[in-house]
């Protein structure tokens, strides 16, 4: 019989952004991250003068992190391989120099610089009280210097916490919102040319922007099935997998339905005939291709997708988490141990706000490695 793979459905035509290194996208992100570096480069900020090689340190590691979590993890820019992912990593350099711009603060300024200088004041002279400078590494007291970098720290711990796109997008918008004030009503202001590179940052990340997360799930039942030969067992059990990838479960009802409307062409198959064929395609499609699995309650049985169908099969998929949770509990440590506080613990109740969400933060990057996996159930019906 011949095989149906022609007339499968493009999974091009699910994809927007970067397709690969045959779409010519990919040069002009290419050419733009790398017009965002070198302008962005050009800011005096980046001298002797302002910005500090130790908090160089902790912005490369927050903007890897950000990078991760953002294109490795939710997929917002692409699927996580071939150019696409060499694109990833030239983006972090103008990701960094965007914090480090933002962010950072001298290490030792002349005056307090407005409310997040006086928050840097009180920072340091909490260091200088507790006696802790002999003990927390200079580059450590230099992050916590600085107020901007320290405010987006806190709420990109909590972003990082959110498994939807929106919801951590929209929090890690909000950490960038106050520094970026901050920088743009004082001097010095960013030059001409960082402006001009940010723009071209935007715009590269524009190019290159694809919900991948929206059709991993689409992607990974069409790897998995490409070996099936038979066309009609091809269409029934791709029609299978999509609809429960998208409902998150199917019932034995709906398989049967799907089967018969495939198999009831031919006119010559009877329903006992039809049930076989619809319990076959399900055991293979759970056995053999590992697309679904069997879930069963009180409501009945049900086939909900395999672990990992909706996650990129990738190696950076892992690493973006273990980033993610090496970086934030690291941060939550850090936090604990030093004086460093949003708001002064001789403030009641509020002033354990902080300490008590950063200890939740930490906490929470972990729960998924320790705790035993629990099934989806479907949806209950009304």
């Amino acid at each position: 019989m011949k095989n149906p793979a022609a007339k499968r459905p493009d999974k091009n035509r699910w994809s927007s952004g970067v397709v690969g290194f045959g779409d010519p996208k990919w040069i002009a992100v290419a050419l733009l991250y790398t017009a965002a570096m070198a302008l962005m480069g050009q800011d005096p900020w980046y001298g002797d003068k302002y910005f500090t090689y130790n908090q160089g340190i902790f912005v490369g590691i927050l903007a890897i992190l950000l990078v991760a979590g953002f294109c490795w993890e939710i997929y917002l820019l692409g699927r996580p391989s071939g150019i696409n992912l060499v694109l990833h990593c030239l983006l972090i350099v103008p990701v960094a120099l965007l914090i480090g711009r933002i962010a950072g603060l001298p290490s030792a300024p002349e005056a307090s610089y407005g409310l997040l200088g006086k928050l840097k004041d009180y920072v340091g002279s909490l260091t200088d009280a507790s006696g802790l400078g002999n003990i927390i590494p200079l580059w450590i007291q230099d992050v916590f210097r600085s107020p901007g970098i320290l405010f987006l720290i806190f709420f990109t711990a909590i972003a990082f916490t959110q498994k939807k796109a929106n919801r951590r997008l929209a929090l890690v918008v909000i950490a960038f919102l106050i520094p970026a004030m901050q920088t743009l009503t004082h001097t010095p202001r960013p030059s001409a040319a960082f402006g001009l590179g940010f723009a071209a940052l935007l715009a590269g990340i524009v190019l290159q922007f694809n919900k991948y997360g929206d059709i991993v799930g689409q992607q990974n039942v069409l790897r998995r099935l490409h070996a099936v030969d038979d066309r009609l067992e091809y269409r029934c059990s791709l029609r299978i997998a999509k609809r429960t990838v998208e409902d998150g479960f199917i019932a034995e009802d709906a398989v049967l339905a799907i089967v018969q409307r495939e198999y009831g062409r031919q006119g010559e198959l009877d329903s006992l005939t039809l049930r076989a064929i619809a319990q076959g395609i399900s055991q293979r499609l759970v056995r053999e291709h590992r697309v679904l699995e069997l879930y069963g309650d009180e409501r009945g049985f049900f086939l909900i997708p395999y672990p990992g169908m909706l996650t990129e099969e990738s190696l950076f998929d892992e690493i973006a988490v273990w980033i993610r949770k090496i970086v934030i509990t690291g941060i939550a440590v850090v936090w604990l141990i030093s004086p460093i506080d949003l708001f002064p613990d001789s403030i009641p109740v509020l002033g354990a706000v902080d300490d008590a969400l950063i200890s939740l933060v930490g906490a929470a990057q972990w729960l998924d490695t320790i705790k035993r996996r629990k099934l989806p159930g479907p949806p209950a019906r009304g």
